[in-house]
């Protein structure tokens, strides 16, 4: 174990002695690197990134790392996905050595692969057995190797791939779910395995840490979606203001209002969050109102450990910058306020300012005088487009 993990390992086993589970989320938060300044990017996987030092001083945290290690300084993560393999053995394999841990349709002939993956098995999750392979395998693993947490994967509380069961080792059918996209015993398993598996990483080391993808879930019950995106130290937030990168990709005023009142929930029990900026299409045609909606969104609900990333379509696993990332916007002078029909924030910098509405408004600007991110002056008053985003610097 490194010298400074180490020490910070000896400070968290001290802190969280007789803490309140909000307080001991709040100190593992602070094993995250700080973003209380500026922007702090959170890159999504780096496996095709050839030099793991370019994102020295450009990326804090890397959610499913390749490397345990580089480049030095850098948080890293471990991908564990839930439900199917980790890309360890084949579909044949576990049809020879453990055929009770594969997951079928109501069909008891098909298996209930995901995403239209057929090489990754689709694995009984609820399963002790499949728990403890997982556990030492994906989770002790690569902590050992000097992760400092892993990221978990394909979470939901809705039966979106139509599991329905299982054979036993005689090759009987036992049936645990009845197939349908909401089923309450899948949604309780699911939260059993997430609560089990945050226990075994906090077990294996005071400073190893959870990361979570999970975005909120409309239509199903408010405390499990709580529930789920709360048993972790950081939520990864794939969907952030951008749908998952998929038309229409703007929420809609209501849900952008429930999202945001969520992660005040979610933040105020001490959780980091890191939210997604997926947009359609190719990441060469992200425009710049694009990258400002998921910039000015970042900025209003940032705190002491908050990241953000924006790519194209499943554009993950290489270093993607934006000049927008170095915006010197400073810190938060307080609380996101909403005012003339916008949400505003004061930064030591300037301002950030976010429409989430499907109408335009003309909003009349703090005191001051401000330029936009390419350096036009702005002001005294702006007019904002529907569902867009502005970032504005003192000049």
């Amino acid at each position: 174990m490194p010298a400074r993990s180490a020490v910070a390992c000896l400070w968290v086993f001290a802190t969280l002695v007789a803490l309140s589970p909000s307080a001991e989320a709040e100190v593992r938060g602070r094993l995250f690197p700080r973003t209380a300044e500026n922007i702090h990017l959170e890159m999504v996987f780096n496996w095709l990134e050839p030099d793991p030092n370019a994102e020295t001083g450009v990326v804090d945290v890397v959610w499913g790392s390749s490397s345990a290690t580089q480049p030095t300084g850098m948080y890293n993560s471990s991908y564990i996905p839930i439900s199917v393999d980790n890309y360890t053995h084949s579909v044949a394999w576990y049809r020879k050595n453990h055929p009770d841990w594969l997951e079928y349709l109501c069909d008891r002939k098909t298996l209930a692969f995901e995403y239209g993956a057929t090489s990754l098995a689709p694995l009984d999750f609820a399963n002790p057995d499949v728990q403890a392979y997982q556990w030492t395998n994906w989770v002790d693993a690569p902590l050992s190797q000097g992760y400092e947490g892993i990221a978990v994967d394909t979470m939901s509380l809705t039966n979106d791939w139509q599991r329905c069961g299982h054979y036993d080792t005689f090759g009987v059918w036992v049936q645990q779910y009845t197939g349908v996209v909401e089923d309450a015993g899948f949604r309780q398993d699911v939260l059993g395995w997430e609560n089990a598996t945050y226990e075994r990483v906090h077990q294996y080391s005071p400073i190893a840490t959870m990361q979570v993808n999970v975005s909120y879930q409309f239509g199903e019950p408010e405390a499990d979606n709580l529930k789920l995106m709360t048993t972790a130290d950081l939520l990864f937030d794939e969907r952030g203001f951008t749908n998952w990168g998929v038309q229409p990709d703007h929420p809609t005023p209501g849900q952008w209002r429930t999202i945001v009142d969520v992660l005040k929930q979610v933040q105020s029990k001490g959780l980091c969050y890191m939210t997604n900026g997926e947009q359609p299409g190719p990441t060469k045609d992200i425009s710049q109102a694009g990258r400002l909606w998921v910039i000015a969104n970042y900025l209003l609900v940032k705190n002491n450990c908050t990241y953000m990333y924006i790519s194209g379509n499943q554009d993950y696993g290489r270093l993607i910058t934006f000049p927008e990332y170095s915006i010197a916007i400073g810190r938060p002078q307080g609380a996101m306020t909403k005012t003339q029909g916008v949400w505003l924030r004061k930064f030591s910098g300037g301002l950030s300012l976010v429409n989430p509405h499907t109408g335009e408004h003309t909003v009349s600007l703090p005191a001051g005088n401000y330029n936009d991110v390419n350096g036009n002056p702005v002001g005294p008053t702006v007019t904002m487009a529907a569902q867009t985003g502005l970032v504005l610097l003192k000049q």
